[in-house]
């Protein structure tokens, strides 16, 4: 299992949305999540600064075909008024996937 980290942010003044928003994730997203093999994944926060840890067997696999999954494209619409976005419209993201250092 491959584990990976990406880095986003949230709007500034809105990382209390953004916290109460992932209260309450639609469970059809939690599904699709489980569905293209992601196993565990986190989303950690510093001020607006959001720190996701991922763990699936292949991370550009998993989100291809969420790209077209109805409850992502819901949830994706549901957050794009506190997500820093990108010039295409989807959430600016950082992907790290090289990990250099693990204790088990």
């Amino acid at each position: 299992m491959a584990r990976y980290l990406f880095l986003m942010e949230c709007e500034k003044g809105k990382e209390e949305e953004y916290i109460e928003r992932h209260k309450a994730v639609h469970p059809e997203l939690l599904e699709a999540l489980k569905e293209v093999g992601i196993t565990t994944y986190s989303i950690f926060m510093d001020g607006n600064q959001l720190y996701a840890y991922m763990e699936v067997d292949d991370y550009h696999r998993a989100m291809k075909k969420l790209e077209n999954n109805p409850a992502n494209r819901k949830w994706q619409a549901f957050m794009s008024d506190i997500l820093s976005m990108d010039e295409k419209g989807d959430p600016k993201m950082y992907l790290i996937d090289q990990e250099v250092f693990r204790l088990n």
